[in-house]
């Protein structure tokens, strides 16, 4: 390819694709019509001799092409960016930006609220938060399409940053007036009574399988599911239990009639992660959400166990159907 025949706007209309995986939300992301974009990518098209993008669903999905250009693009536009000094220029109720995280959803409801609220009045900033079920971490960091994540784990790799944001302590959680539970947990009920507990692929970013062989715990998980938000409807209309962070299961007994114990048995706190691409660590944007995630955790620590702001038509737990 002869670079001194590329347009630099082409570059910029590749990454807007593929962020957006749809021809006229780039054009939106853009601000400019969506021939504009058909008309770039068919210039990028013939320069590269690859489509680049072919129709999926409603939007498009790259290319083997493609998805092996995103970095080094990603890295230029940087690159580009820092070298004029636009990105020292972040001003967040000015400067557009969208950042694209994945946040465990045992995490929402703890630091969403605080970092929504710290965001919400800068028209510019949109926070996308990303699916950990679907959306591998690793590739998203590596490619571009993931800003930063908050998880349990520390990839312990050289081109990741990590920065420890808190911890969250794992209890046990059942229905009230659960049958078999007589005032207290002990290891043998972990093991008798039946658990709803997350699938393989997302307990592998904790440690859980790993502490309860330890202790010699062999529990019986009769439901799996993707995400911890599916926990509580199901503990308060069953007799299973779960194993969850605390703070979680705080906020969930607001709602849910539940019963919330100490681990019978040595488990250590799982500490909770934010990881992102050495590349960002001087972008002014990207440093800015940080501090903000670093914040609004402080906030959430901050407040008592299961506090939260009364805000008129809140559901109760009434509203939800349980039974006890």
């Amino acid at each position: 390819m002869d670079l001194r025949k590329l347009d630099l706007n082409l570059l910029v209309t590749f990454e807007a694709i593929y962020t957006a995986g749809n021809i006229s939300h780039a054009a939106k992301r853009l601000n400019v019509s969506q021939p504009t974009i058909s008309n770039a990518l068919a210039r990028l098209r013939d320069t590269v001799g690859d489509p680049l993008f072919i129709r999926s669903g409603r939007g498009v999905a790259p290319t083997p092409r493609a998805t092996g250009m995103i970095g080094p693009v990603r890295d230029a536009l940087q690159m580009i960016q820092s070298g004029f000094g636009d990105d020292e220029r972040f001003d967040p109720s000015t400067t557009r930006r969208n950042f694209r995280i994945v946040v465990l959803d045992m995490l929402e409801p703890i630091l969403m609220p605080p970092l929504v609220r710290a965001v919400q009045d800068y028209r510019s900033v949109t926070l996308e938060m990303l699916p950990v079920m679907d959306f591998p971490i690793a590739e998203g960091l590596n490619d571009g399409s993931l800003d930063l994540a908050l998880t349990t784990f520390d990839p312990q790799h050289g081109d990741i940053e990590c920065e420890q944001v808190g911890a969250a302590k794992i209890v046990i959680v059942a229905r009230k007036g659960h049958p078999r539970i007589k005032g207290e947990m002990t290891p043998a009920l972990v093991s008798e009574i039946g658990h709803v507990a997350l699938i393989p692929k997302i307990r592998a970013l904790s440690r859980v399988d790993e502490v309860l062989r330890y202790a010699k715990i062999d529990r019986h998980i009769v439901y799996m599911v993707t995400r911890f938000w599916s926990f509580p409807h199901i503990l308060a209309n069953s007799d299973l239990i779960a194993m969850m962070p605390g703070d979680f299961a705080a906020h969930a007994a607001l709602f849910y009639p539940l019963d919330i114990f100490p681990v019978p048995f040595e488990f250590p706190e799982q500490h909770i992660y934010m990881i992102w691409k050495k590349r960002h660590g001087l972008d002014p944007g990207h440093t800015w959400l940080r501090e903000k995630i670093v914040e609004a955790y402080r906030e959430s620590e901050a407040r008592p166990p299961g506090a939260r702001a009364s805000v008129p038509g809140a559901p109760r737990p009434s509203d939800f159907g349980q039974t006890n």
